[in-house]
Order: C-alpha cells, then sequence, then structure tokens
C-alpha cells in the first residue's frame, strides 16, 4: 500500500511521526489556505505563526519602517471578550515587559489597545523551541547546557528583582536564537510574587509540587521549573512525563543521573527540592553560571541542524510517493458454456397515459416562475454606499475633508460614502493633516483609528490653546 512505503521509505523515520495531522496513506497534509496580509493600527500583519483558541500569534512589520524589523504581534481573536482570559494573558505580558528590560528576554516593541481589544508586538526571536531541541535528542554538551541555564536564569533574576513571577517556566516557553543565546518567552501567565493564585495553571511536567494546588505565586516554585528545563537538556529527555497538572502534587524524586551534574550546573539538584524553602534564589544561580565556561556554538548548530531537518520534512512531504504498478498474472479463462436458447422478445408495454392535471400543473408552474421574475425585477437595488466613523476624538477646531472637500461630522462621527477609494483627512487649524486612504465596499463600515498622541501633536494643541 502507499501508506506503507511512505512510512517506510525514510520519510518519516520517527514511528510515533509516520503519519502526520491530514496526511492519508502517505500523501501529504493538506495545504493551508495561504495568509492574507492585514492592516492592524501602526503594523502589518504579514504571517500566523500560531494560532491558538483564544489569540493569534502573527508576524508583523512596524508601517513607514524601512529597516525589514520584523516584531511578534499577539492579539486575542476576533469576538473574544475584552475580560477573556486571552485578553488578560495580552494586557499582563505587555505590563511586564514594560517594566523589566532584560537581555534574556522579549524586547517590547509596543503594546495598546485597538477596537477594545489589548496588544503587545515583541520582538521577533528567529530561532527554534528549546523543547524541540533538548527533549528525545542526544544529551546537550556541557557548555551548551550551562548557556542555557545561565540565560534562563538571568531572564528569572530580572523578572524577580521587580517582584514578579513568570509562572509558566517550561521548556516550550525558552527560545534559542540563531547566536545559541536563550530568551525566556510567553508571560501571559506571570503574577506579582505573593499575588493569590486562584486557579493552578502552567505547562505539565514543568509545575512545581507546591504549585499544583491553589495558593500564592512564589519565585521559588520559578527556580523549580528552571531546574527542570535544565536537567532536560543534560539529559535528553523529559525527567518528568506528565500529562495533568495534579501529577505534581504526587511526583516522585528526580533522577540520580542529575547528582553528578551539581558541580558542573552549581544549584541544578537543589532547585528540585520539594520544599521550597530550600531551593537557591535565582540570583545566587547566576553568581554561580557566570564563571564557567559556556559553549553557545554548540547551541547555534543545535538551531541550524533543526531548521535543515524541518526544510527536509517540509521537501519530502511535499513530494507525493511513488505508487508502482503491479500487473496481475493472467487466468485461464473459463470453459466455454453452451449458450441458452433465446427466449421470445417481451412485447413493449403501452406508453403512460397523461391526465390533464399533469398539464395544468406544469402550465401553473411556468406562470409562476414568470411572476417570481417579474417581482424581483423591480425590487431595489442592493445599497450600493458604504459608512467611515472615527473612533477617537477630532481634536478642537479641526474641520474634516472627504476627498479634498470639507464635511460637517455628524454627531455619531458616521459618514456616508459611495463604493470605492475614499481619502478622509483630519485638518488641523495650523495646517497639519492627517490623511487616510481607503476602500469602501458595499454596505461596508470602515473604521479609521486615529494614531495616539506623539511630540507633533502636543505642539499642534499647544499652539492651539495659544491662539486667540
Amino acid at each position: 500500500m502507499a501508506g506503507v512505503d511512505a512510512a517506510e521509505d525514510g520519510r518519516f523515520p520517527d514511528p510515533a511521526r509516520r503519519c502526520p495531522p491530514g496526511a492519508v496513506l502517505g500523501y501529504p497534509p493538506p495545504v493551508p489556505a495561504p495568509f492574507v496580509p492585514e492592516l492592524f493600527g501602526d503594523f502589518l500583519l504579514v504571517q500566523r505563526l500560531a494560532r491558538r483558541a483564544m489569540s493569534d500569534v502573527l508576524v508583523a512589520v512596524r508601517l513607514g519602517d524601512r529597516s525589514g524589523q520584523t516584531f511578534v504581534l499577539k492579539r486575542p481573536v476576533l469576538g473574544e471578550r475584552a475580560s477573556g482570559r486571552a485578553a488578560q494573558a495580552i494586557q499582563r505580558e505587555g505590563e511586564v515587559l514594560a517594566e523589566v528590560r532584560a537581555p534574556a528576554l522579549p524586547a517590547l516593541a509596543a503594546r495598546g489597545e485597538l477596537a477594545g481589544l489589548p496588544y503587545v508586538a515583541l520582538e521577533h526571536v528567529r530561532g527554534a523551541p528549546l523543547d524541540e531541541l533538548a527533549s528525545g535528542a542526544e544529551p546537550m554538551p556541557e557548555g551548551a547546557a550551562r548557556a542555557v541555564a545561565l540565560d534562563v536564569a538571568r531572564a528569572l533574576a530580572a523578572l524577580h528583582e521587580k517582584g514578579w513571577v513568570h509562572g509558566d517556566l517550561a521548556a516550550s516557553n525558552v527560545m534559542i536564537d540563531e547566536t545559541g543565546e536563550a530568551k525566556l518567552v510567553d508571560l501571559g501567565l506571570a503574577r506579582r510574587a505573593g499575588e493569590a493564585r486562584p486557579e493552578v495553571a502552567g505547562t505539565p511536567g514543568y509545575l512545581a509540587p507546591e504549585a499544583a494546588l491553589p495558593g500564592e505565586a512564589s519565585v521559588a516554585s520559578d527556580v523549580y521549573g528552571w531546574a527542570v528545563v535544565v536537567a532536560e537538556c543534560v539529559l535528553g529527555r523529559r525527567i518528568f512525563p506528565e500529562d495533568d497538572l495534579a501529577s505534581a502534587g504526587a511526583r516522585g524524586d528526580p533522577p540520580r543521573a542529575l547528582a553528578a551534574w551539581e558541580a558542573r550546573i552549581p544549584g541544578l539538584s537543589a532547585s528540585l527540592a520539594r520544599e521550597a524553602s530550600r531551593r537557591p534564589t535565582s540570583a545566587s544561580i547566576v553568581q554561580g553560571l557566570e564563571a564557567l565556561a559556556l559553549d553557545r556554538e554548540a547551541l547555534a548548530a543545535r538551531v541550524e541542524a533543526h531548521r535543515a531537518r524541518a526544510s527536509e520534512e517540509r521537501t519530502s512531504l511535499a513530494r507525493l510517493p511513488a505508487v508502482e504498478a503491479r500487473v496481475l498474472p493472467e487466468k485461464s479463462p473459463l470453459p466455454a458454456l453452451a449458450e441458452p436458447a433465446p427466449e421470445p422478445a417481451p412485447r413493449p408495454a403501452p406508453p403512460p397515459r397523461r391526465s390533464a392535471g399533469v398539464y395544468l400543473a406544469v402550465a401553473l408552474g411556468a406562470v409562476l416562475l414568470f411572476a417570481m421574475g417579474q417581482f424581483s425585477a423591480r425590487l431595489p437595488p442592493r445599497n450600493p454606499r458604504g459608512s467611515v466613523s472615527l473612533a477617537g476624538v477630532v481634536p478642537r477646531r479641526a474641520h474634516v475633508e472627504v476627498d479634498g472637500e470639507k464635511v460637517a461630522l455628524p454627531a455619531d462621527g458616521r459618514l456616508e460614502l459611495r463604493s470605492g477609494e475614499h481619502t478622509v483627512a483630519v485638518v488641523l487649524p495650523k495646517g497639519a493633516r492627517r490623511e487616510y486612504t481607503f476602500r469602501v465596499r458595499p454596505n461596508e463600515h470602515v473604521v479609521l483609528v486615529a494614531p495616539k498622541k506623539g511630540a507633533t501633536s502636543n505642539e499642534d494643541e499647544e499652539a492651539e490653546e495659544r491662539e486667540p
């Protein structure tokens, strides 16, 4: 069968991955619909990285920025409430990164609200997640594992110094970039140290034992998660392969093989202590690691190999498997049988007689279709006009121009426009202009969002205040 050939020809070497999602009998999974670029405030969204149940993670470029720098933009999906979990997590991540700046954390480029929902734009870390580099592979070299341990510990030390707890230390939340540096990402579950945790949240297999029950956010729980991540790097496998968060409360002792790593990665064994009070602080872990040798080249080589392997898998999935044509052996013909005598042909049945009611029903149907066509022809055409409104307050003594003509803005801020391309300008008394060019479709409502006030806007408003 084609499915067996595709699994055995080496394209899916891992038995657990022989049939990727969407693949049928060895054929590649269906190609997803291409992403359509979208304007979002000051950004142009060009690619979707991930789509979760309640949020989108996308690659974006800033409008007017010719440097080519890309960002990762997170936003709730359309229809999500501003009070929903996804919106709160995105808002919390922007709050944390605005307060804590560290090389081992993604830099915050922008945050705010659009259409009543929060968003954050972060530094785009180009690389691979640590869980794909560490789990199921050969153990990392000592210097490479030590580099990951130091970078993540530095990120935790910066958060803990400002009073924040990450709350979801896991290998999937650590990105290794092209230079072999690690960054701690995904701060949507962060809380203030000592803040109440009304529910259990995190990643199975990395949660500290005390965090398996509701309580208070603790920096010691982050240190425990750091040790689990580092242990996965040095052993090449997950040390607690759990499927649910509740299992952390009944977890056994860590593998004994980690005891030999205490001298090479100081604080590793102590950080896995079941009692939170016996674990070291993130700052003391950083001090113990800073004097030791690192091997970032080995990490960068793993990232490059991971990319090459992923590219090869995509290429192999794009090729359809060759199906071998097999010729079945011919079977010996059956002996000829004597043909039976032909039966006399039956007499044709007379055609059925149609009653007058059938012809009457056909005539009535034709008349009804004609009447419906005449009625639909007289219906008024679809409204060919659309509308536009400004989401915000137009500055005092400013006026609005549509396609170069001054118009009076209604009380509700909504203008009706014909279909096609239009340019709306907000003209300030001193001559400054904000122009928006867009296309209106029939029955479409366009919302224009004014940019945040910058230094130029403040000077214009001060000039307006000085006018007699």
